[in-house]
């Protein structure tokens, strides 16, 4: 059983449609908890992913570069609270973004058939919102890029899963909603397909294409 499915998270099972607007939304109730005299355009405005030293969330594990970008974030947002209770109050709020169970059960029932893997961009306060959604347990293979320190679609990534893989990239099939990630992935000759994860047909037919 050589062969290995690759799904992203964002997209393929958390809802991110219609312009990420349950993922925006999550942002402002997070921030409103603590300043509501915030509006809803200049939460998102001020919401930033990197820390005061331009170090991306989404490529760093360290405690201290996870504290530094907490404490810019509430700058910008003019409050104050520790950091447990900013995580708190980001895992509960983003918890309540829609995702598409009809995929993860989908998902986990291909383990019988082959290998399957995770492969998402994403940062420490999402660890825990991802277990809970597709069950981390169930993969053969997890990479996340916080964990790594890599991220997609910079191609150092996909070789760093290629190799960790030990298998030709024409036995992988990564499914993953943006063109940039899928572009890469075809260019280190894998397998793809682009899809959302309410194209739950489209993902199936091409997994079984794969297959057989």
């Amino acid at each position: 059983m050589n062969k290995v499915i690759i799904f992203d998270w964002g997209g393929i099972v958390e809802s991110h449609e219609n312009d990420l607007k349950e993922l925006q939304d999550a942002k402002v109730r997070v921030i409103k908890r603590y300043n509501p005299n915030l509006t809803e355009d200049e939460i998102l405005d001020r919401w930033i992913y990197r820390t005061l030293n331009n170090l991306s969330l989404g490529i760093t594990n360290k405690k201290e570069d996870i504290e530094e970008w907490v404490t810019e974030l509430q700058k910008k947002m003019n409050i104050n609270i520790s950091f447990a209770e900013f995580k708190k109050a980001y895992e509960e709020e983003f918890a309540k973004i829609s995702y598409y169970k009809d995929v993860v059960e989908y998902v986990h029932s291909l383990k019988d058939k082959c290998k399957i893997a995770i492969l998402s961009n994403l940062t420490p306060f999402d660890k825990k919102r991802i277990d809970d959604q597709y069950n981390l347990s169930k993969f053969d293979y997890v990479y996340l890029s916080f964990e790594l320190g890599l991220h997609k679609p910079n191609r150092d990534i996909y070789e760093y899963v290629l190799k960790d893989l030990n298998t030709a990239p024409e036995n992988i099939l990564f499914i993953d909603d943006e063109e940039n990630n899928i572009k890469t992935a075809q260019e280190c000759g894998w397998n793809t397909c682009m899809a959302c994860g309410y194209e739950l047909d489209k993902i199936k037919k091409a997994v079984e294409s794969f297959l057989q």
